[in-house]
């Protein structure tokens, strides 16, 4: 499921998953405002192989992203449908700042972002995801849209026994026209 030939797409960002690269090529395509994909630009129909893994998330009045959808396949990878709840509240303690901090950062600037993460029971392994997220324009709350690809996943994984952020592999800023940010202070 790894393609780790794919070519740069993204201002000089290499993906490891040929569904990554795909979800950043048809995003920077979009029209924009202030750097940002417009949301009105996105059209489901135009990436209907990857709609099975989109995550779209709102940020709140507190500051707080909340997922507003998960596809399909994520929904089951998960083994429960976590809409509405806060996006740092599956990923376990340690990776909550981080992931929180990683967001508002890609907001603020604007950027896109690209991260590889382990997820663990029990500290040890059993996925590892390559996400590429987005900052979008025009909508009110705020939204952020991404892509996850399954890199790895073990064949003995429970959905019944969730999975926490466990390291993150990589991370780096995809340029939407305005640089990208400085995301080396943020891990875990």
């Amino acid at each position: 499921m790894t393609d780790h030939t794919c070519s740069e797409a993204a201002g000089g960002v290499r993906f490891r998953h040929t569904q990554s690269k795909q979800f950043a090529t048809y995003m920077l395509s979009l029209s924009r405002e202030h750097s940002r994909p417009l949301r009105t630009s996105f059209d489901p129909i135009d990436i209907p192989r990857l709609l099975p893994r989109i995550i779209l998330s709102d940020l709140g009045a507190d500051g707080i992203y909340t997922y507003r959808l998960l596809g399909t396949e994520l929904l089951s990878f998960m083994g429960h449908d976590p809409t509405g709840q806060p996006v740092t509240a599956g990923v376990g303690v340690q990776a909550a700042g981080p992931i929180q901090a990683a967001m508002d950062l890609m907001m603020a600037h604007p950027c896109g972002l690209r991260c590889v993460t382990s997820f663990a029971v029990d500290a040890v392994q059993v996925a590892l995801l390559e996400y590429v997220s987005f900052p979008l324009a025009g909508v009110s709350p705020p939204q952020q849209i991404r892509h996850a690809a399954i890199l790895e996943r073990a064949a003995w994984m429970d959905e019944t026994r969730p999975a926490k952020a466990h390291h993150m592999e990589e991370i780096e800023g995809v340029d939407l026209g305005a640089g990208v940010a400085d995301f080396s202070a943020i891990s875990w």
